[in-house]
C-alpha cells in the first residue's frame, strides 16, 4: 500500500508570512466615543469601528428618548405603587381601630377557680 503514495511535487510548505489582526472576542458597546473634527468622524476607542455621524446621532437620539420614556413609565408606576401603600396604611389603621373596638366590646373572661377562661 505504500507503492501507492507519492509526495506531492514541492511539498515545501513555504513560510507563512501573511497574519489576520483578529478583534477581541464578544460584543463591544462602544461605551467609549472619539469625535474628530478635522475629519468629522465617529470612532469608537475600544474597536476602533468608523460610524456615519447622522447614524450614530440618529441612534443615540432614539436611545435617549427610550430612555426618558422608560423613566416617565417607572415614575408613574411608582406613583401607583405609593397610593397603594398609602391606601394600605390606612386600612391597617381602619382595622386596628376596629379590632380595639371589638375588644372593647367583647365581654371580661368567666373567672372559674380563678383561672380566666
Amino acid at each position: 500500500m505504500a507503492d501507492n503514495i507519492r509526495q506531492f511535487p514541492g511539498a515545501e510548505v513555504p513560510e507563512q508570512t501573511l497574519s489576520v489582526e483578529r478583534r477581541p472576542f464578544g460584543f463591544c458597546a462602544h461605551e467609549k466615543i472619539t469625535l474628530d473634527e478635522h475629519r468629522r468622524t465617529v470612532k469608537c476607542t475600544a474597536c476602533d469601528k468608523v460610524f456615519d455621524p447622522f447614524n450614530f446621532l440618529q441612534t443615540e437620539v432614539h436611545r435617549l428618548q427610550d430612555a426618558w420614556e422608560r423613566h416617565r413609565q417607572v415614575r408613574a408606576s411608582l406613583a401607583e405603587h405609593i397610593d397603594r401603600v398609602e391606601a394600605l396604611k390606612k386600612e391597617e389603621a381602619r382595622l386596628k381601630g376596629r379590632i380595639k373596638t371589638a375588644k372593647a366590646k367583647v365581654e371580661p373572661p368567666i373567672d372559674v377557680r380563678n383561672r380566666a377562661l
